[in-house]
């Protein structure tokens, strides 16, 4: 990783960790409304390649009950450069878990899995129709879809990759 200081203005807003934990977090809160125990770690490496292009956060579909693999058939040219930005932003999402992590905003159970300990009342800083909130919103929604959708060598089969 490069120093903070030497990071082109665009990528240190969009990719600072504190935002990237934020984002990470809406994740664990999803996914374990219904699998409480936690996240296993290589799935939130998928979660900024989707949640953060645009293209593909626009795609994502409105309900739940739309299952991913059906979706990724529909939707295959969401895979194109997938890999690529995956690859792109581990150095980000490795970061924002660190920095998730020394802030309690994420912890490792003794699992290896991720949750999201409870934090109290906290107060929201942006609006609802903001692109911010839209990228929370999607993040928290990938994170249902991943509890439902398989195993993690699965997902990732489906998303075209290999952990």
């Amino acid at each position: 990783m490069k120093p903070w200081s030497k990071r082109p203005v665009e990528v240190a807003t969009l990719l600072n960790p504190a935002f990237c934990a934020l984002l990470l977090r809406e994740c664990v809160k999803g996914f374990v409304q219904k699998n409480p125990e936690g996240i296993p770690y290589p799935l939130l490496a998928l979660l900024l390649p989707i949640v953060l292009h645009k293209f593909t956060r626009e795609l994502l579909p409105a309900k739940i009950s739309t299952k991913m693999h059906p979706w990724l058939q529909e939707h295959q040219d969401v895979r194109i450069g997938f890999a690529q930005r995956c690859a792109a932003l581990v150095p980000y999402y490795r970061e924002a878990t660190l920095f998730g992590c020394t802030r309690a905003l994420l912890a490792f159970t003794e699992a290896g899995l991720i949750t999201a300990p409870p934090l109290g009342n906290q107060p929201k800083l942006w609006g609802s129709h903001t692109e911010v909130a839209e990228c929370l919103k999607q993040a928290h929604f990938v994170g249902r879809w991943f509890s439902g959708a398989g195993d993690v060598r699965t997902i990732y089969a489906m998303w075209g990759i290999r952990p």
